[in-house]
């Protein structure tokens, strides 16, 4: 494939979300995803980010500390207000939702990856550093930030996100996920262009599920053996159409730990 051809199949999943009201429609689907139970994404969350006090697009989100949550660099528009983060959210139709928090961070306490470029996709990493502690319990929790030196080659792991269940489909008020194996980076760099394929992507092996317009930001994790989570990498981009058979590129978070770690 060529290069350019490659260019012109991907975009990035910013999910300008196509209604920022909530669908009525209910799904089960990511595409080809699942619903996912309350409790079992304590880590997850959802953004709306908010222009001029107006909902302006909503991306996924994942907390890692009781003071910050990571989400992609594309879901971060150069101009914006706020961003509105709900946490311990299954059903983001259902305001008074069980286990339920939500925070309003201002502009000034979001940062996103010095190096990244909208139309250069490295470096696709935001920050959102919390103004107070969050307080854990069973529906929220942080997921760990993975080994520097370890690259979970054909590790089994999971995706989840509010994201479209099609192309063009309806975005679901459940959370969905869907099961996933991550490639190796030869495996990445034969499948994809070589040259066009940092260290600092993740991608999977094709499956039967995809993520879609609406699930930037969120997170790839593994589950370890305790029941916690290992956070790998964040949607980035992927097909245009949200295909089966195009790889789904994600950043991958250890390449970022010491940017990470000056906002501790």
């Amino acid at each position: 494939m060529s290069k350019l051809k490659w260019q012109l199949i991907i975009v990035t999943f910013l999910l300008y979300q196509r209604s920022l009201s909530a669908q009525d429609i209910p799904s089960k689907r990511i595409v080809e995803g699942f619903n996912a139970d309350p409790k079992q994404f304590p880590y997850q969350v959802y953004l709306m980010i908010l222009k001029d006090s107006h909902p302006f697009t909503a991306c996924g989100g994942v907390i890692i500390s009781n003071r910050i949550v990571l989400t992609a660099g594309h879901c971060i528009p150069t101009k914006f207000n706020a961003v509105k983060i709900n946490f311990g959210t299954v059903d983001i139709s259902n305001k008074m939702e069980v286990g339920q928090q939500q925070l309003i961070v201002k502009a000034k306490n979001v940062f996103v990856h010095p190096e990244y470029e909208l139309n250069n996709k490295p470096n696709d990493i935001a920050l959102i550093k919390l103004p107070a502690d969050l307080l854990f319990d069973e529906y929220i929790q942080p997921a760990k930030l993975p080994d520097a030196n370890e690259l979970y080659e054909n590790e089994s792991a999971v995706v989840s996100g509010w994201g479209t269940t099609s192309y063009n489909g309806p975005q679901p008020n459940h959370l969905q996920y869907y099961n996933v194996t991550v490639y190796s980076n030869e495996e990445c760099k034969n499948k994809l262009v070589p040259d066009i394929f940092p260290s600092s992507y993740i991608c999977l092996k094709p499956s039967q599920s995809s993520p879609c317009y609406g699930d930037s930001g969120g997170p790839l994790a593994i589950r370890n053996e305790d029941g916690s989570h290992t956070l790998l990498g964040l949607t980035s981009f992927g097909s245009e159409t949200c295909e089966f058979n195009s790889p789904p590129i994600y950043t991958r978070v250890s390449s970022y730990l010491q940017w990470i770690k000056k906002f501790e």
